[in-house]
């Protein structure tokens, strides 16, 4: 079973020589807490909540083998100070990705790696990952979890080029301390599917404004 890395082997990532072709992106990313998107489900037993939030920022591009980034992100929202603009609710296990996607149809590769770190709110950095997806995942069990800023780095290694067009932050969490890790096929279909339905609702939106003839 293809389990999420988190931290594991990221120095060997970051030190290996990149590819000849590859590209360093530096992103300045923001995103409005207020329009997160919720939901739940059910398995083997377990609840699980999830949360997604879609970052603006950046013109889509297409990631190759051997390709880093920089990502500086800051989150706007409602929340009044000290509090954190995005807070992960406090379960038993709890997961944050920093996730890149195409939303637009096109599949991740079918082998693909991301490590790297994530620093929130000036913090120290930590390691994040994930084995077999597009996503820095990094997994924080029953600690109190929000941030206003985050800066993160990485490398990616894939089989093929991937379109992205999509950028997020999310969260899986659950209250039950055995439940299981998200893999990372299901974690990217989930990251995909908020996507697909932000885009719905864009689009619900931009045709309300548009005044009647």
């Amino acid at each position: 079973m293809r389990r999420v890395l988190a931290g594991v082997a990221v120095t060997a990532a970051l030190l290996a020589a990149p590819a000849a072709h590859a590209a360093h992106y530096v992103l300045n990313l923001t995103g409005d807490a207020d329009g997160m998107i919720t939901d739940s489900f059910s398995f083997g037993g377990v609840l699980y909540e999830t949360g997604y939030l879609e970052l603006s920022g950046f013109t889509p591009f297409v990631l190759e083998d051997g390709d880093t980034f920089e990502a500086f992100v800051t989150i706007s929202g409602s929340n009044p100070p000290p509090f954190p603009t995005f807070i992960v609710p406090l379960r038993d296990q709890m997961f944050f990705g920093l996730n890149f996607a195409d939303i637009l149809g096109g599949a991740q590769p079918e082998t693909s790696e991301a490590n790297g770190l994530l620093s929130f709110d000036g913090g120290p950095d930590v390691g994040a990952g994930c084995g077999n997806c597009t996503s820095l995942i990094y997994g924080l069990n029953g600690t109190p979890f929000g941030f206003t800023t985050l800066v993160a780095s990485g490398t990616f290694l894939m089989t093929e080029p991937y379109q992205i067009n999509t950028i997020s932050i999310s969260y899986q969490v659950n209250n039950d301390a055995v439940g299981a890790i998200p893999e990372p096929d299901a974690w990217a279909l989930m990251i995909l599917g908020f996507g697909a339905a932000g885009a719905l609702l864009r689009r619900g939106r931009r045709a309300d404004a548009v005044p009647a003839s």
